[in-house]
């Protein structure tokens, strides 16, 4: 990143600064900008190192200072409101995929502490016919569904929610 602090302009790429440059003071570079073409110009690197935020923060730039010889870009780190939390989260959502591989969806349930609880749920099932379609499911499905019956039957024996369920399928999506 390159700095103008006459116009306090902050340029990515050296074709914003021929731009601007020409535009505001007629200045032409040659086919290779160095660095001292850029002083001579007004324009100066700038050194930016934007800090990591936990969640619930926000990091906005502040006010660009010169530090020892060179121009340095600070930043500031607040609370997110209530707003920008949901905003940030709803942009940052993964989607919850369809489709999973059952050795996905068994280690998915096996990470969260969840196997074990499979097939004491399956031998409890008191309907003969829906407790072979369950285990026939679960013993032989090459992939879940998220939206078939055996899924949501599963969901419900193991008190898993919609947004639990969700979680559990693009968690094991990453798998």
């Amino acid at each position: 990143m390159y700095y103008r602090p006459v116009t306090n302009q902050v340029f990515t790429l050296h074709g914003e600064i021929r731009s601007a440059l020409w535009a505001s003071a007629s200045v032409i570079f040659e086919s290779v900008i160095t660095d001292a073409a850029l002083a001579e110009a007004g324009v100066f690197r700038l050194r930016s190192e934007r800090p990591t935020t936990l969640h619930g923060e926000i990091v906005e730039p502040g006010v660009i200072e010169q530090v020892d010889d060179a121009w340095v870009q600070q930043w500031t780190v607040r609370a997110a409101t209530p707003e920008e939390q949901a905003a940030i989260d709803e942009a940052t959502k993964l989607p919850v995929p369809q489709q999973i591989s059952s050795g996905q969806g068994r280690e998915a349930l096996y990470n969260v502490g969840l196997f074990a609880n499979v097939q004491p749920a399956i031998d409890a099932i008191e309907d003969a016919d829906a407790k072979w379609r369950v285990q026939n499911a679960w013993d032989c499905r090459p992939t879940w569904e998220r939206q078939s019956p055996f899924v949501a039957m599963m969901a419900g024996i193991l008190g898993l929610t919609d947004d639990a369920l969700d979680q559990l399928f693009i968690a094991a999506a990453q798998l």
